[in-house]
């Protein structure tokens, strides 16, 4: 049987817009798209289910994102009142105070916490990074898809031992009902050279997805290339491995991960702030994906993306809304339109959708599953009725202003709303 769904507008991302556009829906995958009567003639005696004016758009994909930190507003307020960090390092010695002090159960709550706040903002997949492993049952019954990667860093190599069978018997789980679990090397700055290594070699072995934080500030710079500056400095001693200080190995942080093996396309990268010529040259010819978080590089002050060239070099790009220790919402659609002002017109606005869609579900290894509204795909959309009447030649500029993200009524997962019931 299934239902119809149809709006003033349909946008499937792969499509052009279809003014009076449905998709036929039945459990939980979309059956077809096309014109209200197309679909009411070749289905006929299905519940219609009419938005009006409004509009109906696959869900968003937020590739890049802690939901365990959901909560850490409230943890930062919570341990005294300390002057905001200056820069990105003393952002970093923060965030460890915090965490230093906070027991299981506040990870619980910050993380379904981050799954109720995305869900509502529209987003369907996420690539989610969690460094409290055990964390992961707490998405069981959740709606959302992506991949949950999970967090590891380390220099000591007796600790880095258990880690490796911690990490492995965790891997064992391989899913936690729509999301696959893969790993994340934190950075080059926190992992041994043998570590980083091993770590990439066991994600091709297992064939499992990866992601890893690079070239996010000119700290990172400073530490791989010279192995000097505030990261060695001030880090090292803060969490007592300045005995494990790297010699200066010469290469910016993305040739360092390339000399480690890291070079792959389920690899995804993250930030990239950093980023050579030379260093985009390189993503291009491996393939590689990378998830720009434009809100956390502005809020840490450590520069800003190249974006226009890594998307002009045919990097795929995707949208990442990182933590809210660093952002202020979980909201991809703010992430699009705050990224729309930032990168000054190098990104356009049916490019940032893209990012947010497609871009985000090649990234995570999901294309043929979400990012769009096509047949066989999951039922992920979401329907939003704009507070002043929208053109068709103004959609996609609407997508990228501040007011779209208040103006979600009603998410659907897997053909399921997810809402409290609303008037069409």
């Amino acid at each position: 049987m299934g239902c119809i769904y149809t709006a003033k507008f349909l946008l499937s991302g792969d499509a052009p817009l279809l003014e009076g556009g449905a998709l036929l829906v039945h459990r939980g995958r979309i059956v077809t798209t096309g014109p209200l009567s197309e679909v009411i003639k070749n289905h006929p005696g299905l519940e219609v289910v009419d938005y009006g004016d409004a509009l109906i758009v696959p869900l968003l994909i937020n590739a890049h994102t802690h939901l365990e930190l959901t909560d850490f507003p409230l943890w930062n307020a919570g341990a005294g009142e300390e002057p905001p960090p200056k820069d990105f390092v003393a952002w970093i010695l923060r965030l460890i105070g915090v965490k230093q002090k906070l027991k299981e159960s506040h990870y619980r709550y910050s993380l379904r916490n981050g799954i109720a706040q995305s869900i509502a903002a529209g987003t369907g997949t996420v690539g989610d990074i969690l460094s409290q492993h055990a964390q992961r049952y707490n998405f069981k019954g959740c709606p959302l898809s992506g991949v949950l990667f999970l967090e590891t860093l380390g220099q000591d190599p007796a600790i880095i031992l258990r880690l490796k069978n911690g990490l492995d018997e965790a891997l064992d789980d391989e899913t936690i009902d729509s999301l696959a679990l893969g790993i994340s090397p934190h950075s080059p700055y926190t992992i041994s050279r043998d570590y980083l290594q091993s770590l990439y070699h066991n994600c091709q072995s297992r064939k499992i997805r990866c992601t890893t934080h690079v070239a996010e500030s000119p700290d990172e710079v400073d530490f791989v290339e010279q192995g000097t500056g505030s990261l060695a400095h001030r880090l090292y001693p803060y969490i007592g491995w300045e005995q494990y200080l790297p010699q200066p190995t010469g290469l910016r942080p993305l040739q360092y991960i390339e000399q480690q093996g890291g070079l792959f396309p389920e690899n995804l990268l993250v930030h990239g702030v950093q980023l050579s010529t030379d260093d985009i040259a390189l993503l291009a010819k491996n393939q590689m994906s990378l998830a720009l978080c434009s809100r956390s590089n502005a809020k840490l002050n450590v520069g800003k993306a190249p974006a226009g060239a890594l998307h002009r070099a045919g990097v795929n790009l995707a949208l990442g809304t990182d933590s809210l220790a660093s952002c202020d919402s979980l909201s991809i659609w703010d992430e699009m339109a705050f990224a729309h002002q930032w990168f000054e017109g190098e990104l356009d606005a049916p490019t940032l959708f893209h990012m947010a869609t497609r871009g985000g579900a090649k990234a995570l290894g999901m294309e043929k599953e979400v990012g769009a509204l096509n047949i066989k795909m999951r039922a992920g959309f979401q329907v939003l009725r704009p507070k002043t009447s929208v053109a068709r030649n103004e959609i996609f500029d609407y997508f990228v202003s501040p007011a779209c993200a208040n103006d979600i009524i009603q998410v659907y997962h897997h053909g399921q709303p997810q809402l409290p019931n609303i008037n069409l």
